[in-house]
């Protein structure tokens, strides 16, 4: 070999393992991240460990939603030791029906002989499972998220789907409080081989899922339902469309039970909306002691007020204001004015209050926005830029103004909370694995002075002593209360063949343990608050006095 040939085989030899080197080079160390997460990827799987949803309790710690497992059931016919339908008929000793409930689609798995697996609807409950330990029949197992007193917890509670493995919240708690229910998940890294198996000799990595934190609400099972079963007899015995009932705790705003129906027949409640947190009403006569209270606050009018005009209607323009049944109370003092529900001496009253002064109590009592209550779902009112005269007067007696019932209970409890307005809410705190949280620390808004409230206190009790509702009122209860009539608008004017009767108030009068609104959409057998949405809250005080 000569000299240039060995030259050139050298040089050969050199380039090539100088491009082998750095080949090396470029996939051993430049490259070796990328690679090594790939052989990672392809050696081990990457599982997610799914937390459990939080529960949700009543106030007396009982479970108001709370997560069920499931088992569905898969048949594998390759594993069969028995007979197709000795397999089906020791199913059905433990579970009833299920070959009825599944006979079309079991019968053409048996036909089909091209078919080897496949898995049945029906849900297993644990016990159900525990003695089918049958070659070729296996089960996994699912959540479904159950509520004991859906009944009649739904529009407060809410509605949650099943996606995989996840809830999704539509209305009520489930929805608002997602994020604090849902937890977090976990992930576990495990080894595999190439038959999948799992390595057990190599070290695996896991993030464990943290469980979705646990509600404690405000809520009273027992009047929950006491106030729900009493609406629906009371839908029915006023032939009403629908009605609704808010009740709250005067200190704490807290709500210890809400419930929305419609008359039997008629269109059932949304899953997703609480009419009595959604919809908006025209409140009637039930807003007349904010109004007297905001004059007497504001020293617009003075305790001993007499109305010097009321011996006749009022006149605006080209309309008239009069009372319900034409009636006329020439010079009645606040205590009057109440008792007989008197339009007249409410536009009197509202016109020396002024627009600027009712407009800054109206905020205050925050009934130009949201509650904020933590349910999903709250409407909005709408707020009155211009104030024609007209538009004012009818304020006066809660015409022209719509609110939400959340709203006007929120309000109407300032005066059972001695001035103060606490922002409503449903949960009280919330458990995060043992950990207390406070769910809202809202401060008390001073809305009226203390003595403005003790007034109206006095004045709202002798309105029920003395007025037509007396005969509903148990002798052992002292109520401080307000009904209301309004016309329902449509199209931008009221008719006279549809009303809202409702009646708001707290009890006792003095340290009140509970206040309630009662509205009714409406009646057909009276149109007026103080026949029908009265006798209801009576009835439901009477009851209450003795379970708060």
């Amino acid at each position: 070999m000569t000299d240039s040939r060995s030259k050139t085989l050298q040089m050969a030899l050199i380039l090539f393992f100088s491009f082998a080197i750095a080949r090396f080079f470029f996939w051993q160390i430049l490259k070796s991240d990328e690679y090594k997460q790939k052989i990672l990827s392809q050696t081990y799987k990457l599982e997610k460990i799914i937390p459990q949803r939080g529960k949700i309790f009543s106030s007396d710690g009982q479970i108001l939603a709370t997560n069920q497992t499931y088992y569905q059931l898969s048949l594998y016919k390759p594993n069969f030791e028995q007979d197709f339908n000795q397999i089906i008929n020791q199913i059905d000793e433990h579970k009833t029906d299920f070959s009825k409930n599944n006979s079309l689609t079991l019968t053409k798995f048996q036909l089909n002989s091209n078919q080897k697996w496949i898995t049945l609807p029906t849900p297993f409950l644990p016990q159900e499972i525990e003695n089918l330990d049958i070659p070729g029949v296996s089960f996994s197992s699912y959540n479904i998220r159950f509520q004991p007193d859906s009944n009649y917890t739904l529009d407060i509670i809410g509605q949650v789907n099943r996606k995989g493995e996840y809830f999704s919240g539509y209305s009520g708690l489930e929805s608002y409080y997602d994020q604090q229910l849902q937890g977090k998940t976990g992930f576990l890294r495990t080894p595999k081989d190439a038959l999948n198996q799992a390595i057990l000799t190599k070290k695996f990595w896991q993030k464990e899922a943290i469980n979705g934190r646990n509600l404690y609400t405000y809520l009273n099972r027992q009047i929950q339902y006491l106030v729900y079963q009493t609406l629906k007899e009371g839908i029915s015995k006023y032939s009403a469309d629908s009605g609704s009932v808010i009740v709250i705790d005067p200190q704490t705003a807290g709500i210890i039970a809400m419930t929305s129906q419609v008359a039997s027949g008629s269109a059932t409640p949304s899953a997703f909306k609480n009419p009595a947190i959604a919809d908006t009403f025209e409140p009637g006569s039930i807003f007349k002691p904010l109004v007297i209270a905001i004059g007497l606050d504001s020293k617009k009018i003075s305790p001993d007020y007499t109305c010097q005009k009321c011996n006749q209607p009022l006149t605006i323009g080209q309309y008239i204001i009069s009372n319900w049944d034409d009636s006329l109370y020439p010079d009645s003092n606040l205590y009057e004015i109440i008792k007989n529900s008197d339009n007249i001496a409410m536009s009197h009253i509202i016109r020396q209050i002024g627009t600027d002064t009712f407009l800054k109590y109206y905020s205050r009592l925050n009934l130009d926005r949201k509650t904020g209550i933590d349910l999903q779902g709250e409407g909005r009112s709408p707020l009155k830029k211009y104030w024609p005269e007209i538009d004012f007067a009818t304020a006066s007696f809660g015409q022209g103004i719509a609110l939400t019932q959340i709203q006007m209970v929120s309000a109407f409890n300032v005066l059972a909370n001695n001035g103060d307005y606490t922002p409503p809410k449903v949960v009280n705190y919330i458990d995060d694995n043992g950990k207390i949280i406070n769910n809202r620390n809202d401060k008390l808004t001073r809305v009226f002075k203390k003595e403005t409230t003790d007034e109206i206190k006095k004045i709202l009790q002798y309105g029920v002593e003395n007025g037509v509702v007396s005969q509903f009122k148990p002798d052992n209860l002292i109520v401080c209360a307000k009904s209301g009539t309004a016309q329902v608008a449509v199209k931008g004017e009221y008719t006279d063949s549809s009303t809202i009767a409702s009646y708001i108030g707290f009890a006792p009068c003095q340290n009140p343990k509970f206040t309630m609104i009662v509205t009714i959409n409406n009646p057909k057998t009276s149109p007026w608050g103080s026949s029908t949405a009265a006798p209801i809250w009576f009835e439901l005080a009477d009851k209450l006095q003795y379970l708060l």
